[in-house]
């Protein structure tokens, strides 16, 4: 929702020229490398956790989560925005000439025209997160136990990435340890087959569903225009 929001505002609401900078800020913001990342949750987010949470440690699952949340921001509101921006102006011209207001020509036309697109974005931030590892080795403390998500946030965790980039150089060819590391990518690559096959399903069926909708409309307006019964 804040990402899409934000694309909103970028495209649609804001002023050309804050529309020009929020884009060229979100677009730096996508091309950061992961490990400054982490390091901003060691130096601000950790220690913004452990003291306002009154915990030991900052190091947590929490930290993780947050991190990855600011890390796939700046690549949903980078594509949303360019699929928003790319919906004809001639849409938004005619809901207006009809009596809509300028809320309801984003929700009930722009919107809709640029699902595809702004779903495009989601597997984008939803891969990245999958497969991030530095910035999460870096705040999450990397404790190989499976925390309660909902009574236990200020646990640390160590994730399938990190478990992989942190005993992979260490362990001997052949050994069983080694075979459990090579599983946890295949059930890591399993896992984001799982979460893409469905959204792309979806994003044919909306794509479908909308050229049928253009279509018709072009009919009916060739029909308007030469009085054809």
């Amino acid at each position: 929702p804040l990402g899409l929001g934000t694309a909103i505002f970028i495209a649609e609401i804001a002023p050309p020229r804050i529309s020009r900078f929020l884009k060229g800020a979100v677009e730096i913001l996508s091309g950061i490398p992961s490990v400054v990342y982490g390091f901003f949750g060691i130096i601000v987010l950790n220690q913004f956790i452990r003291i306002f949470f009154n915990i030991p440690s900052g190091n947590t699952w929490l930290s993780g989560s947050i991190i990855l949340a600011i890390m796939c921001l700046p690549t949903i509101v980078s594509v949303s925005e360019d699929a928003i921006s790319a919906v004809p102006n001639h849409y938004r011209e005619a809901s207006l000439a009809i009596g809509a207001t300028k809320w309801q020509t984003i929700i009930k036309v722009v919107l809709p025209i640029s699902l595809s697109g702004i779903m495009t974005a989601i597997i984008l931030g939803i891969g990245r997160a999958l497969g991030e590892t530095m910035a999460i080795l870096m705040v999450t403390g990397n404790c190989a136990i499976i925390p309660d998500p909902i009574t236990n946030i200020f646990s640390s965790i160590m994730t399938i990435t990190a478990s992989i980039g942190l005993e992979m150089g260490e362990t001997p060819a052949g050994s069983i340890h080694r075979e459990a590391l090579f599983a946890l990518g295949i059930i890591l690559f399993l896992i984001t087959l799982a979460l893409n096959q469905p959204i792309h399903a979806l994003i044919i069926k909306i794509i479908t569903i909308v050229t049928i909708e253009y279509v018709m409309m072009c009919l009916f307006l060739f029909k308007i225009c030469f009085n054809l019964k």
